[in-house]
């Protein structure tokens, strides 16, 4: 089940995310009507996208402590894909509340910032998703140097202490 709702919302979502940059590229060109028409176009995909991601998300990281929420929610993302979605968050910053005043204007005033700011839900939203499909393969293959099975997140084996093996899949810390 988990699965047949994944899937979609990956794929909403990586549309969301393609559409949030093209417009926000497309907005420094034309007119600030332009995004004030199309910013609430984006919202309709965050309502489809968002709370599946949500509850879901919730089913990831039920057993792990709450300042480890994104390194559970993202455990099955590979490294280079966590660090896209930390990009784009740092990019959405950038461009909503930094950009506008290098510009010289309120960073409310230009629609720049606005078109771009759903980028950070969908982003987040493909990312929690490609980890729920990705995670218990990831979590399966954990051992520590002793070839026992460790949890997740664990840094060393709860059995012999042991530091968890080089080659083991740890998408968490890397």
């Amino acid at each position: 089940m988990r699965r047949a709702i994944a899937y979609p919302v990956m794929v909403v979502s990586g549309l969301g995310v393609i559409a949030c940059f093209l417009l926000h590229v497309a907005s420094f060109f034309e007119s600030p009507e332009f995004g004030q028409r199309l910013f609430p176009k984006l919202f309709i995909g965050l309502l489809i996208v968002w709370l599946p991601t949500v509850l879901l998300m919730n089913g990831l990281t039920r057993d792990f402590r709450q300042r480890d929420l994104w390194k559970a929610a993202l455990r099955g993302c590979p490294g280079w894909m966590q660090k896209t979605l930390w990009a784009i968050w740092g990019y959405v910053f950038f461009a909503a509340f930094v950009l506008p005043f290098l510009r010289g204007s309120n960073p409310g005033a230009s629609p720049c910032g606005f078109v771009i700011f759903p980028a950070v839900f969908y982003s987040t939203s493909f990312g929690v998703m490609y980890s729920l499909l990705h995670a218990d393969e990831i979590d399966a293959g954990r051992r520590c140097l002793n070839g026992h099975l460790i949890s997740p997140l664990a840094k060393f084996c709860e059995e012999c202490g042991a530091p968890t093996a080089p080659d083991s899949r740890n998408s968490a810390t890397t």
